[in-house]
């Protein structure tokens, strides 16, 4: 009898943050069970924690410990702030009610308070080492030794269940490259729900063809579905490739016409059963756990399979200014992962109608950027720089401040 067997790679830290949430609980067990990097994959899980709840993050940890997952190879609690090389993927995990878009009227609540509290305080405190340590070691013969034989560093990655996040991320944060944040989007999955509905397939969504999405938010977004939308459908060639995106013998056998499915549909009722079904998302702990996984794996394949694999999807980045977008906000676009790298999709850059939508979901953008970074250095700088803030006992914000090189939580 032969048995394949499969080793073990080296281990990888993914650090938790607000690791006590539901929806970080759920993200755990996915990962330290091997459906996010893959079986063989083993995880160093960092549960990072308010100094005043460690108690409950242990009892957790023995909790997962006892699961003795697969890919499972340590669990940690930790009230330390982290750095950039902490970790290989840091998660985080906010309880803003709506993570891609905040509402500047309503923001006083204590839960919101806290995730601001939390994720402002860690972006202050992350920077990425300069390489000048690198180089000095280098000229007194430290490094030239075993330069060979060393492993190239991985490109850390940092996943957010939102834009919010990775905007704030990026904008308090003292280097951090635009390209090692992410955060994912439920467009994609809506749109193809919503195209696969109609159509009458939606029991099998993987019929749908490659979806692309532009966005600010849930609100103000474009999507464009690449035709033919059935996978498995002939249209034909020589067609208008504007106007036949489904061909005539699938028409019929839907039973539609161009009276109830053609490009007016699309760009109209399409996009408001689109907006109207992401206006009830209330982004629980099952969907946040569900996409941020999903969005991971869809990251990490590319990496694993590095020469082979190139990965199409739309996810929320900080844009590096491609197809006229603004560099360095937030954005939803279309990638394509090669690596450890990503671009953006230009395959519609010529498109008259996506240059249009562009500048108005950038004014959303600008918008949202340009109210909530002025409100974030205002809370950094009251709350955190000159404490104005002391938490209770009971409370779960952060307990303690120091100045030494490890702050706590």
């Amino acid at each position: 009898m032969n048995f394949h067997y499969s080793p073990s790679l080296a281990p990888i830290k993914v650090l938790m943050v607000n690791s006590l949430a539901p929806a970080a609980q759920l993200i755990a067990v996915k990962i330290l069970s091997g459906s996010v990097f893959g079986s063989n994959q083993l995880i160093d899980l960092i549960l990072l924690t308010y100094s005043n709840e460690r108690q409950l993050a242990e009892a957790l940890q023995l909790e997962l410990k006892m699961c003795a997952f697969p890919c499972m190879n340590s669990i940690e609690v930790s009230s330390d702030l982290p750095g950039f090389s902490d970790a290989d993927v840091f998660c985080f995990i906010t309880n803003f009610p709506n993570p891609n878009r905040i509402d500047f009227d309503n923001i006083d609540t204590d839960e919101q308070f806290d995730t601001f509290y939390l994720i402002i305080k860690i972006a202050n405190n992350l920077s990425k080492p300069q390489p000048a340590a690198d180089n000095a070691l280098e000229e007194s013969g430290a490094l030239k030794k075993n330069k060979k034989s060393q492993q190239k560093a991985r490109k850390p990655i940092f996943i957010a269940d939102g834009l919010v996040a990775i905007d704030i991320l990026k904008s308090l944060s003292k280097n951090i490259p635009h390209d090692v944040l992410f955060c994912p989007t439920s467009l994609t999955s809506i749109a193809k729900y919503t195209l696969g509905d109609y159509l009458k397939v939606q029991s099998n969504n993987v019929l749908i063809n490659n979806v692309h999405v532009w966005a600010a938010n849930d609100e103000v977004f474009y999507v464009e579905v690449q035709k033919p939308y059935i996978i498995d459908d002939k249209i034909n060639v020589e067609s208008d490739c504007e106007r036949e995106v489904i061909s005539k013998d699938l028409m019929e056998s839907l039973k539609l016409d161009h009276t109830n499915f053609n490009e007016a549909w699309m760009k109209k009722e399409f996009f408001e059963k689109i907006r109207t079904t992401a206006s009830k998302n209330s982004y629980g702990c099952i969907y946040k756990a569900a996409q941020i996984t999903k969005t991971l794996h869809e990251i990490w394949t590319t990496r694993i399979y590095q020469d082979v694999t190139k990965c199409y999807c739309s996810m929320g980045v900080v844009s590096d200014g491609s197809l006229g977008t603004i560099k360095g906000c937030p954005y939803v676009l279309p990638l394509i992962f090669s690596g450890e790298s990503w671009i953006v999709n230009k395959c519609y850059e010529d498109d008259t109608h996506l240059k249009h939508e562009i500048k108005r979901i950038n004014s959303a953008v600008k918008k949202h950027h340009e109210k909530l970074l002025p409100y974030c250095k205002k809370f950094l700088e009251e709350n955190v720089i000159n404490q104005a803030f002391i938490p209770d006992e009971e409370s779960s914000v952060f307990s303690m401040t120091d100045h030494s090189s490890k702050l706590s939580l």
